[in-house]
């Protein structure tokens, strides 16, 4: 694994895509309840988190693939 902190933000993402996908299936189920509203909160953490993580190794690989000296 070359670059950790990339694959950890696409690991957020994942789970950022999962969260919604149960809440969408438990409005679907049972209306708004206050674990959707849960879920969908831990999605944007989770999604917010990813966002960060992928930028900050995409800078950290570019800063690393400089010219050698």
């Amino acid at each position: 694994m070359k670059n950790p902190a990339t694959m950890q933000g696409l690991i957020y993402m994942v789970l950022a895509v999962v969260f919604v996908y149960f809440a969408i299936s438990q409005v679907n189920t049972n209306g708004w309840t206050i674990l959707t509203y849960m879920m969908i909160a831990m999605a944007t953490v989770n999604l917010v988190t990813g966002v960060k993580f992928v930028s900050l190794g995409l800078t950290k690989k570019k800063n690393d693939d400089g010219p050698p000296q």
